[in-house]
């Protein structure tokens, strides 16, 4: 089983409903992004102009600062530090 995983210095800022903004922790799982919301985790989705989308229709992510957060697309993931050294290599 793969828990979720907080990434070390991270944060992510959120738009929730009725405009309030929250600043949490990001996390990873299995290669995607996920931020803690109502007392579990929602996924960061593809980017829609200013903000990520989430997989909660109510919570945007405005920004992310995460060690190890990669676009692949239109969509962040997570890449550990073994596989962003090796790619930079080739």
């Amino acid at each position: 089983m793969n828990l979720f995983t907080i990434i070390d210095d991270s944060a992510a800022i959120l738009r929730l409903k009725n405009g309030v903004y929250k600043q949490v922790s990001v996390y990873h799982r299995d290669g995607k992004l996920y931020v803690p919301f109502s007392g579990g985790f929602v996924r960061i989705c593809a980017s829609f102009s200013d903000s990520y989308g989430t997989s909660h229709p109510s919570v945007k992510v405005m920004e992310i600062d995460a060690e190890g957060a990669v676009l692949t697309g239109s969509v962040p993931s997570y890449q550990p530090a073994e596989k962003r050294k090796m790619k930079a290599v080739a």
